[in-house]
């Protein structure tokens, strides 16, 4: 096998500075691997006709759109005298998925540079293409693409083209902080600590405050939040999300906006937000999608229509409350929601 090792080390060393920075950096990254199959169609030049082998990939997701691989592949084309020839191949890719579905397959776009070895020469190429990924869970996926791969110093309708599927294995995660050591038992004599700063005044201090902003006449929970009393309405929003997402598009701002007008109209009523999911993928994964929907929803109430924080919690159910059979992409389209539950809360409850 004839590679130049030069170039090969070389990106093999910048691969693996962008895969170890990433995972710093990168709150929603992961590594994978990328073992498959490749077929490639060679341009007459080589004389050689089509060759069926096998490539393996490390590659690191970035975020859900963008990933970055590191490559090789090995396959054993004939010439026509019926001689087998050994095709070696290596390159760091660049993958970005459409922000749209076709059913549960996403379409992403892959380029990239890398090095070849056909026919005894040793070639720098640059590659483009395009395919769908089909996400079986939150860790396993299958990829196709298409690729056209261009040798440098050719023309450019010279060219090779080459169809890859790949099994994609999902590990690790982002990095989380190390928890911080407790301090140690101050001796008996030791000053005693300033009272921790409480800047709502509920009695909740702020380190353990999940609602920061309480309006002052509200009764709160251990969690600094305000006690429901009783639900007074149930409003049922027509947000409804794409698969496997949780941004809420634009078109559902009127519905959340209704809401919005309701709390403002009744300074003295909060809400629940509770998102949900279909049935595709592993109930851990749902049930985290369902909170980020529901915490997505809650976040156009906060941002866009400028409701108190401390007047909306969210809460996510995953695939457990459908409301449609998940036997039909129709079924499926409905169950993946974020409906509210308005409750009223106690006033004048605290002293001042």
């Amino acid at each position: 096998m004839q590679i130049n090792f030069r170039k090969l080390c070389t990106s093999s060393a910048l691969a693996v500075l962008i895969l170890q920075s990433a995972n710093l950096i990168a709150a929603e990254g992961e590594f994978y691997l990328a073992p498959g199959f490749q077929w490639m169609n060679f341009d007459d030049e080589w004389h050689l006709d089509e060759g069926t082998g096998y490539f393996f990939g490390l590659g690191y997701d970035f975020t859900d759109q963008w990933s970055a691989e590191f490559n090789i592949a090995d396959s054993d084309p004939e010439d026509p005298n019926g001689d087998d020839h050994d095709v070696d191949l290596w390159k760091l890719d660049v993958l970005y998925g459409l922000n749209t579905r076709i059913g549960p397959l996403q379409p992403f776009l892959v380029t990239g540079l890398g090095n070849a070895n056909i026919a005894g020469g040793d070639e720098s190429l640059w590659n483009y293409g395009g395919g769908f990924r089909w996400d079986f869970s939150d860790r396993v996926s299958i990829r196709t693409a298409l690729r056209n791969f261009h040798i440098q110093g050719r023309d450019l309708e010279d060219n090779e083209v080459g169809i890859e599927t790949a099994l994609i294995f999902r590990f690790g995660g982002a990095r989380r902080p190390a928890a911080t050591p407790a301090p140690a038992v101050a001796e008996s004599r030791a000053p005693a600590a300033a009272p921790e700063p409480d800047a709502d005044g509920d009695g909740v201090p702020d380190s353990r405050d999940a609602c920061p902003d309480t309006p002052r006449n509200y009764a709160v929970d251990s969690r600094g939040c305000p006690i429901p009393v009783e639900e007074v309405a149930r409003v049922e929003l027509d947000v409804l999300f794409e698969f496997d997402r949780a941004e809420v598009r634009a078109p559902y701002f009127p519905e959340i906006q209704e809401v919005a007008d309701f709390m403002n109209q009744y300074p003295d009523v909060i809400v629940e937000l509770e998102g949900h999911t279909d049935s595709v993928g592993t109930e851990s994964y749902n049930l985290d999608l369902s909170q980020r929907r529901a915490d997505a929803v809650r976040q156009v109430l906060i941002d866009r229509y400028n409701i108190q924080a401390s007047r909306i919690s969210a809460t996510g159910y995953g695939e457990s409350q459908p409301v449609a059979s998940n036997e039909t992409p129709a079924g499926r389209e409905q169950n993946r929601r974020v409906i509210t539950v308005i409750i009223k809360t106690l006033q004048n409850y605290r002293p001042r």
